[in-house]
């Protein structure tokens, strides 16, 4: 028997991943999906997303909030691509919240407010205290317009937190992070898990799906962000005889004042030995930069980059987290060979910073096929989606 037509409506923003979010959902539920994509002012063009004929680019209006959830009453479901503000605001506007899931980007929960003192940041990076960026008039002005012309109070304040408390259905990666959530009594304790991943297995490998270390150096987080905990990295790594290794630190992608303070700690601990990552690159010199990497470092103490951790354990790296990072607590559920930095990074243990064995690289791959290749996350998605608004 046929499966019946499911209407969905998707909110979002001019993000990159949005049009990959498209790809995936019409997959799984053909001519089914209408993407409005709310950008700041009219005439505006779209930066990253690419239009196509199911996508409606709607600019920030006085009565958009109205007018968006007078809208989400014509769907069977509604898919808010981040829990943002804006999204947020609009679920809460809205009559039928028992439709809307949450997609969960990150940030909109692993606030300082829900993470107090430091629950995401350890004490040495606690610790660090950075110049603030200077603003010049001009900057300043145009930061004074931006807040009239663009946020006028279409929000509500603390939407996104009052949101999550109240949506019946969170999408993720990963069930690990929405039980963290549930635990801290942030979000539903009777809230339904949806599994869908904007980045698929196929798309973070695409070019490389041959490609296999070829080198014992050290990758060392992913961005120039404090929740990477640099010096705590670095703290364990004057402790281990790291030998002639390369320590590479991408600092391209984040806080420019704090990029600035880990390359200079770097170059005093570690010398030539540290290589630091400032600008961007092409996809395929940064893939080399990564096969030069036996062991990948991510002392990320919440879920973050999850991409590059999974290009890592797909080259074959040796990847370390932390343990309270609740991605390493997914991966050990599915059965990849990972590492924990509290627990293995230590100078005790002699195999600290051996490469992987052929035979643990080709197990990791086989689990990550299993798990998250591209028709497995449609047929997840799909099964989850029926299931629940069908």
């Amino acid at each position: 028997m046929a499966e019946r037509k499911i209407s969905i409506l998707h909110l979002a923003s001019d993000e990159k991943f949005i049009n990959s979010a498209d790809y995936i959902f019409e997959k799984a539920f053909p001519g089914c999906n209408h993407f409005i994509i709310i950008h700041p002012r009219f005439n505006r063009k779209l930066t990253y997303v690419k239009l196509k004929e199911n996508f409606e680019p709607v600019p920030r209006v006085n009565k958009l909030i109205e007018i968006l959830a007078e809208r989400t009453e014509h769907y069977d479901c509604v898919f808010l691509h981040g829990i943002t503000d804006l999204n947020s605001t609009v679920f809460l506007s809205s009559k039928d919240k028992h439709k809307f899931v949450g997609c969960f980007w990150g940030a909109e929960l692993y606030t300082e407010e829900n993470f107090p003192g430091n629950s995401l940041k350890g004490e040495l990076t606690a610790s660090i205290k950075l110049p603030k960026p200077e603003y010049t008039l001009k900057e300043r002005v145009k930061d004074i317009l931006r807040k009239i012309v663009y946020h006028k109070k279409l929000a509500l304040e603390n939407a996104t937190n009052m949101a999550a408390a109240g949506l019946s259905y969170f999408s993720s990666l990963t069930e690990e992070s929405m039980q963290l959530f549930k635990e801290l009594k942030l979000i539903s304790g009777n809230i339904r898990h949806i599994p869908f991943t904007y980045y698929p297995l196929e798309y973070i490998i695409k070019g490389n799906e041959s490609s296999v270390v070829n080198g014992n150096n050290i990758l060392l987080g992913n961005s120039a962000f404090y929740t990477n905990n640099h010096l705590e990295a670095f703290h364990l790594l004057q402790h281990i005889d790291i030998g002639s290794r390369k320590i590479i630190v991408p600092l391209s992608y984040g806080n420019s004042i704090y990029a600035d303070y880990i390359q200079a700690r770097g170059f005093e601990l570690f010398g030539e030995r540290f290589i630091s990552m400032r600008n961007f690159m092409p996809l395929s010199e940064y893939t080399r930069q990564m096969q030069s990497c036996g062991i990948a470092i991510m002392n990320h103490y919440r879920s973050q980059g999850v991409g590059n951790i999974l290009a890592a354990l797909w080259l074959g790296s040796k990847v370390y987290l932390n343990e309270s990072n609740t991605f390493l607590q997914y991966l050990r559920r599915i059965g990849v060979k990972v590492y924990s930095i509290d627990k293995d990074l230590t100078k005790d243990n002699k195999s600290a910073l051996a490469n992987l064995s052929g035979d643990e690289i080709e197990h990791n791959r086989k689990i990550l096929k299993k798990t998250i290749a591209e028709d497995k996350v449609i047929e997840g998605l799909k099964q989850s989606v029926f299931k629940y608004f069908s």
